[in-house]
């Protein structure tokens, strides 16, 4: 490896060794405050933690940038904040995990789309067998509990394609304004589409938070959101979209870990299978072909 991707790598793998216990954290809230509550409550955190630091990463954004800005903070990141926590609060850690698994395939062929990555033989096995493994944990991988799985399973698709689309066109504004200041942005902004999901009691959920949820809304926000989103921005100007979408591998076995260590939740075999295969079907897709490309920032 280049020595000059050695700090984008390290930030990318930090980040999504974050987003591995991210999973169990967004359950363990959401089956206390339900999910309404908990994406009003984790928006509004998110934004008090970060408009402080707005004064040390800066405000300007041009004019014609605004746009593409709005759309990627407050539909296609926030889409992925309310799917997650929709999908689990009806899906298990290890299972929705294992639908994480589903986003570097999103996130090459939008690449491919816009023509930032070459379609190839391996892409194409890739996304065919990645697909297998979607199909096997929809027809009974998806493990709930006294929730809707399929519903799950649907809404956590519907966040990993808003995800998708957030990192493919993103890329110019992190280039041009630096991972911070996007990062912030982005999550922040979303606290305005936020205010729909108020309800009577949303206050009094906030209020009434135990020391666990408190713990998990924290660590959320400041490892699971800021820092880590900070970290993938940063290492995605440097490294191809397949090869950050391939780093998401890492997610599912740690779901699946960090559900059993703190919620206690068992994986079935036919969840284990689907993940497996989807995780060979990005395996595929990424390392039939060199995992970094010429060591020049992407534009």
């Amino acid at each position: 490896m280049k020595p000059n991707y050695i700090l984008p790598v390290a930030a990318l793998v930090i980040a999504v060794l974050i987003w591995g216990i991210v999973p169990s954290l967004i359950r363990s809230l959401t089956l206390e405050t339900g999910p309404a509550d908990s994406v009003v409550i984790r928006m509004f955190t998110n934004a008090i933690f970060c408009l402080p630091l707005m004064f040390f990463a800066g405000w300007h954004i041009e004019r014609q940038d605004w746009p593409r800005l709005l759309v990627l903070a407050c539909i296609c990141n926030f889409g992925y904040y309310v799917g997650s926590i929709y999908a689990f609060a009806n899906l298990s850690a290890g299972a929705g995990g294992m639908l994480y698994a589903t986003n570097p395939m999103m996130i090459v062929g939008l690449a491919i789309a816009v023509g930032q990555e070459r379609l190839s033989l391996a892409v194409i096995m890739g996304m065919a067998i990645s697909f297998i493994g979607t199909v096997v944990l929809f027809s009974g991988g998806l493990v709930g509990a006294g929730g809707n799985p399929l519903f799950g399973g649907l809404v956590m698709l519907a966040a990993c394609f808003g995800w998708a689309v957030y990192v493919v066109f993103n890329r110019p504004l992190v280039k041009k304004y630096g991972p911070l200041r996007v990062t912030l942005y982005s999550v922040m902004l979303p606290v305005v589409p936020a205010l729909l999901f108020l309800t009577p009691h949303t206050y009094t959920t906030f209020a009434n938070l135990t020391p666990n949820a408190i713990i998990a809304l924290v660590t959320m926000t400041l490892l699971g959101t800021i820092l880590s989103v900070n970290l993938w921005n940063y290492a995605s100007v440097y490294l191809p979209s397949s090869s950050c979408g391939a780093s998401l591998y890492l997610i599912p076995p740690g779901a699946a870990v960090f559900g059993w260590l703190f919620l206690h939740e068992t994986t079935g075999p036919q969840t284990l299978l689907g993940g497996l295969i989807i995780l060979i079907g990005v395996a595929v897709a990424e390392f039939g072909k060199s995992f970094i490309a010429e060591p020049t920032r992407v534009t």
